[in-house]
């Protein structure tokens, strides 16, 4: 008897392990695919459990989570530099699975001055590139960020930029409440 039960445990453990390698194998096989196109240094991440995203870019320094209401990421792309009127920026466009304001577009660029000011930067940028927007300045947990949205060319989308450790970002998206996710989500 038992040695029944003994054969009965080994073949639910047996059985259990199979189940969980063949459940991580199904749910990581959509950021397999994503990572593929991607440089190794920059990755997408995925829960075990959920559908809890994160971008790791080790190339530049950061990392986020995207919403949980894109359910998953779609499509990713990594520009390592891109240069345009003297700006050169490295870049991840990103589009999750499912909702509205699902594509945001994450730029870092290195100061090429010492200290400058946040919105004085951002409104050159704007200006350099024919944007217009009216910038207004808050805080996003601990970071100081200048946002406005922008209506002549990008229909209205907010863009938000905020300075960490010499590095510029700006962030790109139809929402200013999932920037704002992205921004308190991310270790930069």
């Amino acid at each position: 008897m038992k040695k029944k039960i003994f054969i009965l445990v080994i073949v639910f453990a047996v059985l259990a392990i199979a189940g969980s390698i063949f459940y991580y194998w199904q749910s990581q096989k959509q950021v397999w695919a994503l990572n593929k196109t991607l440089p190794k240094e920059v990755r997408v991440g995925k829960s075990i459990f959920g559908n809890k995203y994160k971008v790791v870019n080790k190339i530049d320094g950061y990392e986020f989570k995207i919403p949980e209401q894109w359910a998953g990421i779609k499509e990713i792309e990594y520009i390592p530099k891109e240069e345009a009127s003297g700006y050169v920026a490295s870049t991840i466009y990103l589009e999750g699975n499912v909702g509205g304001s699902r594509i945001v577009t994450v730029n870092k660029f290195n100061a090429k001055e010492g200290s400058i000011d946040l919105k004085r930067w951002a409104e050159n940028f704007f200006d350099e590139f024919g944007l217009v927007g009216d910038f207004t300045e808050e805080w996003v947990g601990n970071i100081k960020i200048v946002k406005t949205t922008e209506e002549k060319h990008l229909l209205g989308m907010y863009v938000i930029f905020f300075e960490k450790d010499e590095k510029f970002y700006r962030l790109i998206n139809g929402s200013e409440e999932y920037i704002k996710q992205i921004i308190n989500s991310g270790k930069w």
